[in-house]
C-alpha cells in the first residue's frame, strides 16, 4: 500500500467497519450450524434443537446458547449488513457527488462495483459456501445503483413496503420449513467428488434464488441509502438522542420476538402452525431492526471513543475537540477532510482497532470464514461437524472468526490491504484510484 492509500485507509470513518468486524463474529456461529452432519443434531440456525421435538421442562447449556443465539444472533446480523451495503452506497454517491461526477458517471462506478461483486458471489457460492450471501447483497447493490437519485422519502417508503414483504416471507419459511433435513446436502458430503457434485448444484440454486433473498434484505438497505444523507455514522452526535432511543426500541422489540423464536429451539414451546408462522414473521422484522440498532450503538460508541482521543492521541474533554470543531463526531486532523474523522488507535481503543482492521477486510474475513469451515467440518475434512453441540458450535464458530480478526489484525499492522479486496478494487475501479472511506464492498 503506498504512502497515500495508507494515510487515506488511517482516516476512514471507523464505525462502519467495526461494526461489520464485529458482525462476522454472528455470521460465523449463525453459518457454522449448516455444516453440522451427523444425522438429526440440528434444524439450521433458526432451530438448533437438539431435541426430538417434545416438549422439554428442563434447560441445559444448549438450551441457554440456543436462547442467547436467538435473541443476539439469528436474523439480526445480515440486516446488518444490508444497511452497511446500502449506507456505503449512499456513501459512494455523495463522495462522486463532492468530486463534481455527474450522476450517470457515479451509477455507472456503482453499477461496475457491485456487478464484479457479483461475480465474487457467484463463484464463492459454486467452490466453498452455497449459503453464500455476498450474491444477494450484489444484486441489491445494483438496484440501489438504479435507485440512487430517489428520494430519501421514496426509500424509506419503499423500505416500509419491503418490510411488510419480509414479514410475509418470514411467516412463509416457517411453513415450508423442513426440521432434520440438511440445508445444503453438499456440505455434509462424504467424499470430494460428491461434494463438488452436489456442492454446484446447491450453489446453483442459491444462485438463482438470490433475488428472493433480497426480501429480507433489501428494506435495510434502502434504510442505509436513506440514513447515510443525513450521515448518522461518521457524525452521530446531532443524532444521538434519537440513535439511541432507536436502537434500544430495537433491541428491546428483537429481544422480545427472540425470546419466542428460542423457546422453539429449546423445545419448550410448540406453537400451532400459524402462530409459528406469526412469530416468526415478527421476529424477522424485529431483528432486523434489532441489527441496525447495533449499527447505531457501534456509531455512538466510536463517537464517543474519538471524541476523546485528539488526532495525535491528546485527551479531549468530551464536549469538544482539540481543533475547535467536530465536538460530536471527533475532529479531522491537519489535512484530512472534516468529517472522516479522529482515527481510532491501537494502543488506546485495541478492542475497537481490532474490529475495524477485520471490517476494513470484511469480504475477505467472509470468504475465509468458508475456507476455515471447509477444512474443519465436512466427513472428507477433519470431520469437526459430526453432531457438534449448540455449544460447541458457539465456541468453534468463535475461533474461526477470532483467527480472521487475527490475520486482520497482522495485516492492518503491515499496512496491507484484504486481498479479495484489492482484487475487487482492482477489477471495478482500477489501480489509481482512492479507497472508499467506510464504504463496504461485502459481505
Amino acid at each position: 500500500m503506498n504512502r497515500g492509500s495508507a494515510a487515506r485507509a488511517r482516516h476512514r470513518v471507523p464505525a462502519p467497519d467495526v461494526a461489520r468486524g464485529l458482525m462476522l463474529w454472528v455470521i460465523a456461529v449463525a453459518n457454522i450450524t449448516v455444516w453440522i452432519w451427523a444425522p438429526g443434531p440440528t434444524d439450521g440456525p433458526r432451530d438448533r434443537t437438539l431435541g426430538d421435538g417434545a416438549t422439554s421442562t428442563s434447560w441445559t447449556l444448549d438450551d441457554v446458547v440456543n436462547m442467547a443465539m436467538s435473541t443476539l444472533v439469528d436474523g439480526r446480523g445480515f440486516p446488518l449488513f444490508s444497511f452497511l451495503v446500502g449506507y456505503g452506497v449512499g456513501q459512494i454517491a455523495a463522495r462522486e457527488a463532492a468530486r463534481g461526477a455527474p450522476l450517470p458517471a457515479a451509477r455507472r462506478l456503482l453499477l461496475r462495483r457491485y456487478g464484479w461483486l457479483l461475480l465474487f458471489g457467484v463463484v464463492h457460492a459454486l467452490v466453498l459456501f452455497p449459503g453464500d450471501i455476498i450474491t444477494a447483497y450484489a444484486v441489491g447493490g445494483l438496484l440501489l445503483a438504479v435507485l440512487i437519485a430517489e428520494s430519501t422519502t421514496t426509500l424509506v417508503v419503499l423500505a416500509g413496503i419491503g418490510s411488510v414483504l419480509m414479514a410475509l416471507y418470514g411467516a412463509a419459511s416457517w411453513a415450508v420449513r423442513s426440521p432434520g433435513t440438511p440445508p445444503f446436502p453438499g456440505l455434509v458430503a462424504d467424499t470430494v467428488p460428491e461434494r463438488i457434485a452436489l456442492g454446484l448444484g446447491d450453489g446453483l440454486l442459491v444462485v438463482s434464488f438470490a433475488p428472493f433473498q433480497l426480501i429480507g434484505l433489501l428494506p435495510m438497505m434502502l434504510l442505509g441509502t436513506a440514513l447515510s444523507r443525513y450521515r448518522v455514522l461518521e457524525d452521530p452526535g446531532p443524532w444521538r438522542r434519537r440513535l439511541t432511543g432507536a436502537a434500544l426500541a430495537g433491541l428491546g422489540a428483537g429481544l422480545l420476538t427472540g425470546a419466542g423464536t428460542g423457546l422453539l429451539t429449546t423445545d419448550m414451546l410448540e406453537p400451532s402452525a400459524t402462530a409459528g408462522g406469526v412469530l416468526n414473521a415478527a421476529d424477522a422484522v424485529a431483528g432486523a431492526v434489532q441489527g441496525v440498532g447495533y449499527a447505531f450503538l457501534v456509531a455512538l460508541l466510536c463517537a464517543r471513543a474519538r471524541r476523546r482521543t485528539g488526532a495525535r492521541g491528546t485527551r479531549v474533554p468530551r464536549g469538544g475537540s482539540p481543533h475547535g470543531r467536530g465536538a460530536h463526531g471527533g475532529a479531522a486532523p491537519p489535512g484530512v477532510p472534516h468529517g472522516t474523522a479522529v482515527p481510532l488507535r491501537a494502543r488506546e481503543h485495541p478492542g475497537l482497532w481490532s474490529l475495524q482492521a477485520l471490517g476494513r477486510r470484511s469480504m475477505s474475513g467472509y470468504l475465509a470464514q468458508s475456507v476455515l469451515f471447509t477444512v474443519l467440518m465436512p466427513p472428507f475434512a477433519l470431520g469437526l461437524g459430526r453432531a457438534l453441540s449448540p455449544t460447541g458450535a458457539l465456541l468453534l464458530g468463535s475461533a474461526v472468526w477470532l483467527a480472521t480478526l487475527l490475520g486482520a489484525v497482522l495485516l492492518e499492522r503491515r499496512g496491507l490491504p484484504g486481498p479479495a479486496e484489492a482484487a475487487h478494487r482492482r477489477l471495478y475501479a482500477g489501480p489509481g484510484r482512492q479507497e472508499d472511506r467506510g464504504a463496504p464492498a461485502s459481505p
